[in-house]
Order: structure tokens, then sequence, then C-alpha cells
């Protein structure tokens, strides 16, 4: 896509960053506790404790977002990913995912890893291209989650 950038977390993004996660959320489930946790308090959930949010910009509109949340052991979580409705299928995951794993390689983290559900199919498809394998599901962060993937790193 032309007139994409990949921009780091800015407070100005704060309302998108609730909006297009409450958005694809809501397609399936509800928001639950710790999605309202990191989506009221970006900064003070995510960015204070070390970790970034990316956003996909189209002419200073976000149009996608990924958060990479740290996680003990040297390990990242990502969480948050979404693409607004209309842009969906023309690569910014791709591009949002690469920014992602960029950003844990620079951070020396070891592993990233992920909760999703077996419903978001085209998800997981893209996690499966970028080399996240499956792993037994030691989380209960979000009752929606039912399985893990991890890219070791």
């Amino acid at each position: 896509m032309k007139n994409i950038k990949i921009s780091n977390y800015n407070s100005k993004y704060d309302k998108s960053f609730y909006e297009l996660n409450k958005s694809w959320i809501e397609e399936f489930w509800i928001l639950e506790d710790s999605d309202l946790k990191d989506l009221l308090n970006p900064r003070e959930s995510i960015i204070n404790l070390g970790g970034e949010i990316f956003f996909a910009v189209i002419d200073n509109l976000a149009v996608g977002t990924a958060a990479m949340i740290p996680s003990p052991h040297n390990k990242i979580e990502l969480a948050k990913m979404t693409i607004q409705k209309e842009y969906r299928g023309k690569g910014l995951s791709k591009i949002l995912l690469e920014r992602c794993i960029e950003y844990a390689i620079i951070s020396k983290a070891n592993e990233i890893f992920l909760i999703s559900n077996s419903r978001l199919f085209s998800a997981r498809k893209l996690y499966d291209k970028f080399g996240f394998k499956e792993v037994d599901l030691d989380s209960n962060k979000y009752k929606r989650g039912n399985y893990k993937m991890v890219l070791r790193l």
C-alpha cells in the first residue's frame, strides 16, 4: 500500500487504539477486563512497562495497530493487533507484524508469544506464515483465548 507509515506510540492515537480493538473484539466477543486495562490506559499498562504500540497510519489516520507487551524471562507478548475492516486484506497486518518482530529483536527478547482464538482464521494464517508455533496454552489472560503461539528469536 502507498502512503502507509508505521508509527511508534503517540498518545494522539490512544482513541484509535481503543476504537480499533473494541471494534474487532466485539465482532465475536465482549471486551474483557484485561482488554479494558490495556485499551483505556495504554501508556500506563504497556508503554511505561517498557512496551511499544505500533500504528499503521494512512493520511494521519490510524487504520491498524499492534502492541508489544513485556513479559518476564525476556519474552514479549504480541497483543491487540488489528486492522480497520475497510483496510483488511491489503497486507497491513504483515507490515505491522514485521515491525513487531523487528522491535522484539532490537529489544533482545528471546521469544514473542500471543494468545488467540481459532475463530480468527486469517490471523492464524499470518502467524503460521511468520513461523509462530503452537504450544500449550498456559494463560487465562483472555477468556476467549483458546491457543497460544510462540516465535523463538
